[in-house]
């Protein structure tokens, strides 16, 4: 017997509920597991990188990371139908194991999704990616926050190396550079901490293109979020909804796609009509 056969038999034997519930939602997914990779390159960007504040930094943004991912994972091991079970036979212990703030302990992490996707069905991975191309509003959003902390950092760095020592300077530290990067990402700009050179000045227009578009991106999803319940009284259960298998939301979600489209080329059609009626009309009056 093959891999594959291990594997469809492995399969067969998990109830497909508990195999179900490893995933929570396939855009969040993507974050976390984008948000490991990163902290896989805190790894390594912490044995490169020998200034002693940058190398501040990188600890600061991969301990928040950590928090994240424990938070992650405890809150995977309380939504587990069998938390004992979770935890051995689905190896949720890689998961807290993977999220302790220390180098490369997120390899375990890495270990753990590899074994969750094999614990998948095809099926069940196809819908996963439908659901992402659905809900490109939320999945817009957890980019651009991704994104964010990438910038944050990066640009924390870039900061430290291109002011400190200079004698105007007033960015020498880590944690001045975290807070002069928050600040300017959020748009806010103090004016307590700034760059006094030519390379940290154009790090922060950097800085600021991203804010801006960080901050349009939420304005965005806020502005959906709030008109959001209009559409949800059409559906007398839609919490029961959100709580189907992600396969069957797929297929609702696909569905509900098929009904917008036909909507609108009904009212296109409608639309067209109207304009040959008119036109009609139009040459009625002129040979009367």
């Amino acid at each position: 017997m093959d891999g594959s056969e291990d594997t469809t038999l492995q399969n067969n034997l998990v109830p497909t509920e508990e195999r179900k519930s490893i995933v929570i939602n396939p855009n969040y997914e993507i974050f976390i597991f984008a948000l490991l990779i990163w902290q896989l390159v805190n790894s390594v960007l912490w044995l490169v990188v020998k200034h002693p504040e940058q190398d501040k930094v990188i600890v600061i943004v991969a301990v928040g990371i950590s928090i994240i991912l424990m938070l992650d994972a405890l809150r995977r091991l309380y939504k587990a139908p069998n938390r004992k079970r979770f935890f051995w036979y689905f190896h949720g212990w890689l998961l807290v194991v993977g999220s302790l703030p220390l180098p490369f302990f997120s390899l375990a992490r890495l270990v753990w999704y590899f074994r969750m996707i094999r614990e998948l069905q095809k099926s069940e991975l196809i819908a996963m990616s439908n659901v992402v191309v659905e809900q490109r509003a939320r999945s817009t959003l957890l980019a651009v926050m991704l994104a964010a902390i990438i910038v944050v950092e990066a640009s924390s760095i870039l900061i430290i190396s291109t002011e400190a020592g200079k004698v105007t300077a007033n960015i020498h530290t880590a944690s001045d550079a975290l807070w002069w990067s928050l600040v300017t990402v959020a748009t806010v700009g103090y004016g307590d901490l700034y760059p006094v050179t030519n390379p940290g000045r154009l790090v922060g227009v950097l800085m600021m293109i991203v804010g801006v578009g960080v901050f349009s991106v939420l304005t965005s999803f806020l502005a959906k979020w709030f008109l959001a319940p209009q559409r949800k009284k059409i559906l007398p259960d839609s919490r029961s909804i959100a709580n189907l298998p992600i396969d069957m939301r797929s297929q609702l979600a696909g569905i509900r796609k098929l009904i917008d489209e036909q909507e609108t080329s009904h009212q296109e059609a409608m639309a067209e009509l109207r304009e040959q009626l008119d036109e009609i009309e139009r040459q009625l009056l002129r040979s009367g």
